[in-house]
């Protein structure tokens, strides 16, 4: 007859530490989550194209954005992040078969060195787009990509995007 014999003590252990580690690395996690982020972690800088529902045909932003055999980056922004995007886009070299926009939530806003940037304050562009809500509620700040045939390709809420245009350059020259 066979017994059962009892876990040795140290895989037991072994098992409480692992548990508590991981534990940690979650709460960590959700606690690095601010207000700005998607509800949905999976839909936050997903970095692949056609996410979910995509493509989509993109509206007009402007009278020439997008255009017809050329691909286009639209931000969403706030007012209050307004500024710091402004100094990254103008700083960022983007190709130059690239349309580049910015919508901002508010009633005014302008960009030094020629970006163009549209007022929405009904924030009627993102809802157009399929931007999501972030977890703290109000406007969506992010950007979608659109391709050459003017088909929304990728979209992404992404509250650090002016520090992280490399990505945007990433999506881009997967649409080449």
């Amino acid at each position: 007859m066979t017994s059962a014999v009892a876990p040795p003590r140290k895989l037991v252990l072994v098992w409480v530490a692992a548990a508590v580690f991981f534990g940690s690395l979650l709460a960590v996690a959700r606690a690095a989550e601010g207000p700005l982020d998607d509800t949905d972690p999976a839909l936050q800088r997903p970095g692949f194209l056609d996410a979910g529902a995509l493509p989509i045909p993109a509206s007009n932003v402007t009278d020439d954005v997008p255009t017809p055999g050329r691909r286009s980056v639209v931000f969403f922004t706030r007012p209050d992040r307004l500024g710091r995007l402004c100094h990254a886009v103008g700083s960022h070299d983007f190709d130059d078969e690239v349309d580049v926009v910015i919508v901002v939530s508010g009633t005014d806003g302008r960009c030094a060195g020629g970006t163009r940037v549209l007022t929405d304050p009904a924030t009627t562009r993102a809802e157009r787009y399929g931007m999501r809500e972030p977890r703290g509620g109000g406007a969506a700040v992010g950007y979608a990509v659109v391709d050459a045939d003017g088909l929304v390709r990728y979209r992404t809420l992404d509250p650090a995007i002016h520090d992280e245009l490399g990505e945007v350059d990433t999506i881009l020259e997967a649409l080449k």
